[in-house]
């Protein structure tokens, strides 16, 4: 498996008996962060991604990424870091999550996740919005 250059590859195969594996993947579009996440993000998992999320922060970047579209399950635990990882950046900074399908974006809907942050359906759609243009930089959380 390659990653993109300047990346961070974090793997939990193994670790965990009786739970998947999860990998988080961090790279970055210019100065915004991209976390991709592959696997299942339960309890047992969820702290690989809070982790990656911490560092990811620790560099201030003006945007956030968590992108789920290769998750193939999503508990409370999972949500729970992405509440938390809203909260960290704001509100001086952007953040979304890219799901879309029954594994991910159904229990964000079904929980409310969608009226609390921005959930997008491409990675590209989450950039674009994300780009620091004149008309973005307005649209800015403040």
């Amino acid at each position: 498996m390659q990653h993109p250059e300047n990346s961070k590859f974090v793997d939990t195969s193994g670790t965990h008996a009786g739970s998947a594996a999860v990998s988080v993947v961090t790279s970055h579009h210019g100065e915004l962060a991209i976390l991709t996440v592959a696997g299942s993000l339960d309890v047992l998992t969820a702290p690989a991604l809070s982790e990656a999320v911490g560092e990811a922060l620790s560099k201030q970047p003006p945007g956030l990424i968590i992108d789920l579209t290769s998750a193939d399950f999503l508990s409370s635990a999972g949500m729970t870091v992405l509440i938390a990882a809203q909260e960290a950046i704001a509100p001086s900074g952007w953040f979304g999550v890219v799901a879309d399908g029954p594994s991910t974006a159904r229990p964000m809907r079904l929980v409310g996740l969608d009226q609390a942050m921005t959930i997008y359906t491409t990675l590209e759609a989450a950039i674009d919005a994300m780009t620091d243009t004149p008309e973005n930089r307005r649209n800015r959380i403040s």
